[in-house]
């Protein structure tokens, strides 16, 4: 298991940020990602099917990439 904690720097609504990160082209069906927000506090937590893990940096721009096309002004900070 991985995690990840995300500081945005705009509140995002969560059911428009999960119909953005199923829209996202690059996801993999070999992880189970869970998504925990907490006002702007986003903790992500990543289960592998395989015996892979996601690499963070790819992990972290996807997730990015999905805030974004949420609103555009919102900056991730990676805590």
């Amino acid at each position: 298991m991985q995690l990840f904690i995300a500081q945005l720097s705009n509140q995002i609504d969560k059911s428009a940020f999960e119909k953005s990160w199923q829209s996202e082209s690059g996801l993999s069906s070999d992880f189970k990602v869970d998504f925990v927000f907490d006002c702007q506090k986003v903790s992500i937590n990543i289960e592998s099917k395989g015996p892979g893990r996601w690499q963070s940096d790819n992990f972290q721009r996807t997730f990015s990439k999905a805030i974004r096309r949420v609103d555009q002004s919102c900056n991730v900070r990676w805590i």
